[in-house]
């Protein structure tokens, strides 16, 4: 007699995005930000490198697809309902046969950008405690590689259409809903081939369908200016990200260190020799010789990691900021081609003085560095024999012996122990002991720098007129480096303020055209633009026949076609019935895709079709809900009605392969189902 054996559910992932290669190898899957979300869409960068994934919570992840690291994150502040990322596409240009010369390359990048000849990126953050030098370590920031002008579109369920080139540089927010007077869901977002014109689809709260065409000719106009803007916009904000992170590294090491003792205890000792009892206990007990050393070890660790950020990644980072700063002011002084993206050059002028403060601040820091080391040796060393003298242990001549500069320091340390409080009026704990934390908390500093022998300073003093200029980078004494970075930040998000507010003015809606009404049923369509001037699209009517409008915009006009599509199914009795339309897709520009479900009384069979430029058609074998296809890569895949299985198509294979190919398929669904 066979045993029963009860099977256990262990675990349910939800909301998982996995990324597959076509031979179905997975190559990576992403768990959600956080529990209880959903995918709302799914869409790749136009180069293939980025995928763009929108969550119900209205955030949009930017994933890099060689490792699924997170580049980026925007919130869209409402339900996502659709997602797009599109590139405008070249013109071809015809070749003139007396003209030998080669091709011109990309004139996009004529903007001067020469950073790199002068400045080295520094690496990213991931690669701050690596000692590695290998070229994986260099940064490779997808976000920056950048060569075309793309854009991506995102509609929500509130009537809004987000557009941001490169992903995430949000040049305009469009309110559709201020567009045609009523609330409306945006349910497609349609550019065409330059840009120029973006169509979008709306439903109203009467399951309306129309067609919304707004003018975007500023992506056609300023194209080059906007790339120029948006990619200064991605390196800044990427440098401030980095500065965040390392402001993170630096606050972790800094709390590594424990806190001091009281100040006029260690005096005592020092000067006196005197021991109170509690001193006494805290140095026997507490410390004790091996606590001392492991202490003084900590200490000195995290000054080497600090001064290590502070060199290689604070310093190297402030440089990158002014440089790509000034090299924005420039921009912004062609009036001619930067004032109509809202470039102002007085707000860029406000980010490259907080650069430079920022910069004096880090070289501040590193000022107090260099001689806390000097200063805590000293104290260790000092500290360090008086506990072996309490125990009545024999002190190293080199310990035993110290000189007045060696009591100056000493003292000095001391001097800042009971300074530095808790930070926020929160008992956080960091550097008290000492004057290196103050720097790296939200507050002004408790022991400003003493700037009265300083030169620089007497001469500014003296010429306020020079002080005054704005070309004077200045120095604020009582601010901490967190502080400094923190206005660096804000200053720098308020550059890209007003472009946002100036561009989103140049976005205009020309028509408005009532389309159908399909009631309550989620919306099925599908577009592709055949030229600059025609756009095809595909509405699917439940639940047996589609729509093809084809809209043509010339200049200010726009004309509209429309025609009713449906596909018959042969009886035996010679009688015709129509096949149910379940999905349709653009195969290409000249093809469309159809997933067909015969209509009989047997197991439902589904079945692709395209059709304009011949006709062909492939049986599924089942039941199936939603399908995908792409021209460019040749293939196709179908999801089954349960959303456990799918089947992946070569659509263009040959004859002889197609047996071959159905088997990889056959064993694809078994270990999908299992």
């Amino acid at each position: 007699m066979s045993a029963f054996h009860t099977i256990k559910q262990l675990e349910e992932k939800k909301c998982e995005v996995a990324l597959h290669r076509l031979s179905w190898t997975r190559a990576w899957i992403l768990n959600p930000p956080k529990e209880g979300l959903k995918v709302n869409g799914i869409y790749w960068r136009p180069d293939g490198k980025v995928l763009a994934i929108a969550y119900s919570d209205g955030k949009v992840l930017l994933i890099s697809v060689e490792n699924k690291n997170t580049l980026n994150i925007r919130d869209t502040k409402g339900e996502i309902n659709f997602i797009s990322w599109v590139q405008e596409k070249a013109e071809s240009k015809p070749k003139d046969i007396l003209n030998l010369k080669d091709d011109e390359p990309n004139d996009y990048m004529k903007y001067i950008d020469l950073s790199k000849l002068y400045i080295k990126d520094p690496l990213p953050s991931a690669s701050i405690d690596s000692t590695s030098n290998s070229e994986e370590s260099k940064e490779v920031n997808f976000l920056q590689d950048q060569n075309e002008l793309n854009i991506l579109l995102v509609g929500t369920r509130d009537g809004y259409v987000h557009v941001r080139i490169f992903g995430c540089f949000t040049c305009a927010i469009l309110n559709i809903n201020e567009y045609v007077g009523y609330h409306c869901s945006v349910e497609h977002v349609h550019p065409s081939e330059d840009l120029s014109k973006i169509f979008v689809t709306i439903k109203d709260t009467e399951h309306n369908i129309k067609l919304v065409l707004i003018d975007s000719s500023i992506f056609k106009t300023h194209s080059k200016e906007l790339f120029s803007l948006a990619l200064k916009h991605v390196k800044l904000v990427d440098l401030v990200t980095f500065l965040l992170e390392i402001d993170h590294k630096l606050s972790k090491y800094a709390k590594k260190v424990p806190e001091g003792g009281v100040t006029a205890d260690f005096l005592d000792l020092l000067m006196f020799g005197i021991c109170s009892p509690e001193l006494e206990e805290f140095l026997m007990t507490d410390l004790t010789k091996k606590g001392l050393e492991k202490f003084g070890q900590t200490i000195e660790m995290s000054y080497a990691n600090i001064q290590k950020l502070l060199l290689k990644n604070v310093t190297k980072f402030g440089q990158n900021l002014s440089y790509h700063l000034a090299e924005l002011r420039g921009m912004a002084r062609l009036e001619y081609r930067y004032q109509v993206l809202g470039l102002s050059e007085d707000l860029i002028t406000n980010a490259i003085q907080s650069s430079g403060a920022f910069l004096i601040k880090a070289g501040e820091m590193q000022q107090i560095i260099n001689h806390s080391i000097i200063n805590y040796k000293a104290f260790f060393r000092w500290l360090y024999g008086a506990i072996l003298f309490i125990m009545d242990e024999p002190i190293p001549s080199e310990i035993h012996k110290m000189a007045q500069q060696d009591l100056a320091y000493i003292t000095e340390f001391l001097q800042n122990f009971d300074h530095i409080g808790s930070k926020d009026n929160q008992n956080k704990k960091g550097f008290i002991m000492e004057r290196l934390g103050q720097y790296l908390a939200d507050a002004p500093l408790t022991i400003t720098p003493n700037m009265d022998g300083n030169d620089w300073t007497k001469f500014l003093k003296e010429n306020e007129c020079v002080q005054n200029h704005p070309s004077i980078l200045k120095h604020y004494t009582d601010t901490s480096l967190i502080q400094q970075f923190k206005d660096l930040a804000v200053k720098i998000k308020n550059i890209f303020e007003m472009p946002k507010v100036v561009l989103q003015k140049q976005f205009k809606p020309i028509h408005v055209c009532n389309c159908f009404n399909f009631g309550e049923r989620p919306l099925l369509m599908s577009s592709i633009n055949i030229n600059r001037e025609m756009v095809l699209f595909s509405f699917l009517q439940p639940t047996n026949s589609t729509y093809l409008l084809q809209v043509h915009v010339d200049n200010d006009k726009c004309l509209a076609r429309c025609g009713k599509f449906y596909f018959s199914q042969l009886q035996e009795e010679n009688t015709s019935e129509n096949y149910q339309i379940l999905d349709v897709k653009f195969y290409s520009a000249n093809i469309l895709s159809v997933l067909l479900q015969e209509n009989t009384g047997l197991k439902k069979r589904n079945f692709t079709a395209t059709f304009f430029i011949g006709s062909f058609r492939k049986n599924i074998e089942m039941t199936a809900a939603f399908f995908a296809v792409s021209g460019s890569r040749r293939v196709s895949i179908v999801l089954s009605e349960n959303k456990r299985k799918v089947k992946l198509f070569e659509m263009e294979a040959e004859e002889e392969d197609e047996e071959d190919m159905t088997k990889e398929d056959i064993s694809m669904q078994e270990s999908i189902t299992e």
